[in-house]
């Protein structure tokens, strides 16, 4: 059997010291840049369909087929630019944040924006990681699932559910870092994203210590690729009931 007390995570977090990150500031910039560049571009194709959509109207030498064509392009490319703006929000989010970004020891987590989340009151914790899927593939699809996360999107975050979502929603303020889904009765999961502000080191750091410091306080914690698996833990935390989601 493998000694957990010789876990270094472990040994860190029992001596009371505490896992604290702040934002990687390069980092986000870089990001920003990368978004507004894919939300120009995809705006500009848009206006594009658009102008040739009008322009074979207005001529009456188009086809129903090419106006078919044309209109599920122009969807694409608008629904492109939503998710654009999405994640760009977020990135605007991480980057107004000034003091810590997350920080994790025997007592809890704490969230930029988020009132302290004591271990007493958390249902289970769930770190989801699909990183890899960056690199795996070829092709269209690869592209462009890089050009999504390069432009801010999020394949490893955490969720904390929580069996009193109300009163940590009211005492929020100020620039939040991460969404507060509220669940049924009252219940509901803290969720963040972490490589949108961190470095690939940093969040597996946030792992191991949400590892270590969950296994000290009776915390359920599971760590996926899967997910169905986040999905499901999500709604079951969401509906106050204690994680058991394998």
């Amino acid at each position: 059997m493998t000694d957990i007390s010789a876990d270094p995570w472990r040994q860190f977090i029992q001596s009371g010291r505490a896992l604290r990150l702040e934002i990687d500031r390069p980092q986000l910039s870089a990001t920003l840049k990368r978004n507004t560049r894919y939300l120009l571009v995809m705006g500009g194709i848009c206006v594009l369909v658009l102008l040739i959509i009008v322009a074979l109207l207005a001529s009456g030498i188009g086809r129903a087929v090419t106006y078919v064509l044309l209109g599920i392009l122009l969807v694409i490319m608008l629904g492109n630019v939503g998710l654009g703006l999405i994640s760009r929000r977020r990135v605007l989010k991480a980057l107004s944040v000034q003091d810590v970004f997350i920080e994790v020891d025997a007592a809890g987590i704490r969230l930029a924006g988020v009132p302290p989340l004591t271990w007493a009151q958390t249902l289970g914790v769930v770190v989801s990681d699909n990183r890899a899927t960056v690199t795996e593939g070829k092709g269209l699809g690869a592209r462009l699932r890089k050009l999504t996360y390069d432009t801010g999107g999020s394949l490893n975050s955490v969720v904390i559910g929580l069996d009193d979502m109300r009163s940590v929603r009211e005492a929020a303020a100020g620039p939040r870092v991460a969404s507060l889904d509220l669940g049924m009765h009252d219940h509901g999961a803290v969720v963040v994203g972490l490589d949108v502000a961190l470095t690939r080191e940093q969040c597996d750091q946030v792992r191991e210590a949400l590892r270590a410091a969950t296994a000290l306080n009776g915390v359920p914690f599971r760590f996926t690729s899967d997910n169905g698996v986040v999905a499901k833990a999500t709604l079951e935390m969401g509906g106050g009931k204690r994680l058991t989601v394998a």
